[in-house]
C-alpha cells in the first residue's frame, strides 16, 4: 500500500498579513468617509445663515424704499435673535421675545422653521460710524465710515460644540458674506 501526501498547492487560503493589510485599508477608507460626512452636515448648517442674511439684506432694502432708511433691529451686533442657549447645538424657533423682537416682525423677516444660529443686525446713518463686525472675524478693508445710511448683519453659531464659532457678516455695502470659521 502506498500512501500518498494530498496536493495543496490548488488550495490556497488568505494570509494574516493580507487579512491586516485588508481591515487596515477597510479601516482608512471609514475614517475618510466618517471625516466627509462631518463636514458635509458642517455645511450645510452653514447654509442656513447665507439663506437667512440674503434674507436679512432683502428685507433692509425692502424698507429703506419705503422709509429712506434701514432698521436699527438689534441696537448692535452683540445683541443676537433669537435667544438661544447653545447656537448651533439646538435649533430654536423664530418669534417670541428677545433683543429686537419687534423690530424684526417690523422688518418682515420670518424663516419657515427653526434656526441654529442666531443673528444681530444694526443700522445707521451716513453720519455714524460704521459697526465693526466683531473681533471673532477678520474682514480686510472693512470701512469705518460710509456717507450713506448702511447697515450689517450677523449670524452666529457653535457647531462643533466648544470649537471656534462660525461667524458670517454680510452688510449694505457690499455684495459679499464674508465668514470665519466656516463649518466649525
Amino acid at each position: 500500500m502506498t500512501l500518498r501526501r494530498a496536493d495543496c498547492s490548488t488550495t490556497r487560503g488568505f494570509t494574516l498579513v493580507e487579512l491586516m493589510i485588508v481591515v487596515v485599508i477597510v479601516g482608512v477608507l471609514a475614517l475618510i468617509g466618517v471625516y466627509g460626512v462631518g463636514k458635509y452636515i458642517a455645511a450645510s448648517k452653514t447654509g442656513e445663515a447665507v439663506q437667512m442674511i440674503g434674507a436679512i439684506k432683502a428685507a433692509q432694502e425692502a424698507f429703506k424704499d419705503e422709509t429712506f432708511t434701514y432698521l436699527d433691529v438689534t441696537g448692535g451686533l452683540d445683541k443676537f435673535y433669537p435667544t438661544n442657549p447653545k447656537p448651533g447645538q439646538a435649533k430654536v424657533a423664530w418669534g417670541g421675545d428677545g433683543h429686537g423682537a419687534n423690530a424684526w416682525k417690523t422688518l418682515g423677516v420670518n424663516p419657515a422653521g427653526p434656526v441654529t444660529f442666531v443673528y444681530a443686525c444694526t443700522a445707521g446713518s451716513g453720519d455714524q460710524n460704521v459697526a465693526s463686525p466683531g473681533a471673532d472675524i477678520t474682514i480686510g478693508n472693512w470701512p469705518t465710515d460710509v456717507d450713506q445710511p448702511w447697515y450689517v448683519v450677523k449670524a452666529v453659531a457653535d457647531l462643533q460644540s466648544g470649537g471656534p464659532k462660525s461667524v458670517f457678516v454680510g452688510a449694505s455695502f457690499t455684495t459679499q458674506i464674508f465668514s470665519a470659521h466656516e463649518g466649525e
